[in-house]
């Protein structure tokens, strides 16, 4: 999710684990310890999906379905849920993502 989030990502990966930079925009900018990446023998690698043919999006998204499906219905893998907004508060929360203060989903609820 970019620069701002790359030092927090470095200290929580694992050993000979590997981070993903899909997208950017908490900037795309970011310095780095380059010890703390060696020390864990971890690798940093960057994509973007826009470029990609068609015919490489959809083995990506077979791919993740097969491999991610699984772990969030056992829920080994859950999203990370920022805050839900009323509809009422739409406002509010278009703020919260223009001012990138929030981290992971937001949702919108209609009607309750």
């Amino acid at each position: 999710v970019g620069g701002a989030y790359l030092e927090g990502n470095l200290a929580c990966v694992a050993p000979r684990g590997r981070i993903v930079v899909v997208g950017v925009p908490s900037g795309s900018v970011a310095p780095i310890d380059l010890r703390a990446l060696m020390r864990r023998r971890a690798s940093l690698t960057g994509t973007v999906l826009r470029a990609r043919s068609a015919v490489e999006k959809r083995a990506l998204i077979h791919e993740a379905r097969r491999r991610l499906l699984p772990a969030m219905r056992t829920g080994r893998l859950r999203p990370v849920v920022y805050r839900h907004f009323a509809a009422k508060d739409v406002v509010q929360a278009h703020r919260a993502m223009e001012d990138n203060s929030n981290f992971g989903t937001m949702t919108l609820e209609w009607g309750s």
